[in-house]
């Protein structure tokens, strides 16, 4: 599928390198400032009125007990929790990158998306072009490739305005109820927006 579509002069793809983490994670950022919507006034009022119980429960447990009582229950099972919570996140992205292929442009990633491999299926995630990069085919190449090398069906989901993107490089429409849990929990179905999984078979 790659011949029907070519990348710009000076332009490579090639699998992602350790030396890459930090690239990536800035190209992730910026796709997520991109494609998630703002907060709502409706959202930011339920994060103070959530902050503030739990300020209060606080405030309330630290008079009923004492500030020594309340330190001594809280301090095990908070440590636990926040070193819990840190090795999961490192442990996280440490193998994710290995996922990730890129664009190079002149030693500098340009584009970037993550193929997740599974026996029976794969998933693309995070495609992401810079924005001075778009409408040259990146996109395109960056997704045939992958289509390629994926175990298929190849399962994505994406925002409603792109479908017709996907549906160009063959991808069709699938239905949620046909999906798996796990495939679904993948894609991140349900979630804050609104997408539309798609396959490529």
């Amino acid at each position: 599928m790659t011949a029907s579509f070519s990348l710009p002069s000076g332009c490579i793809i090639r699998p992602a390198q350790a030396t890459d983490r930090t690239t990536i994670r800035n190209l992730l950022t910026q796709f997520r400032q991109e494609i998630l919507p703002p907060v709502s006034q409706a959202e930011w009022t339920m994060r103070i009125v959530a902050v503030g119980l739990l300020g209060g429960v606080g405030i309330h447990l630290g008079l009923t007990l004492g500030l020594q009582s309340l330190w001594n229950l809280l301090w095990g099972p908070g440590v636990v929790v926040g070193l819990g919570i840190l090795t999961a996140a490192f442990v996280n992205w440490q193998g994710e990158w290995e996922n990730f292929w890129v664009i190079e442009y002149h030693n500098q990633l340009v584009a970037c998306a993550k193929l997740r491999q599974h026996q029976r299926y794969s998933l693309l995630h995070d495609v992401y072009v810079l924005p001075e990069w778009r409408s040259q085919g990146l996109g395109s190449f960056l997704v045939a490739h992958l289509g390629e090398q994926a175990n298929k069906p190849l399962y994505l989901t994406c925002l409603p305005k792109l479908t017709q993107f996907y549906m160009r490089l063959g991808f069709r429409p699938v239905s949620t109820k046909t999906l798996s849990p796990l495939i679904q929990y993948d894609l991140g179905i349900p979630g804050r927006m609104e997408v539309i999984p798609l396959v490529l078979r």
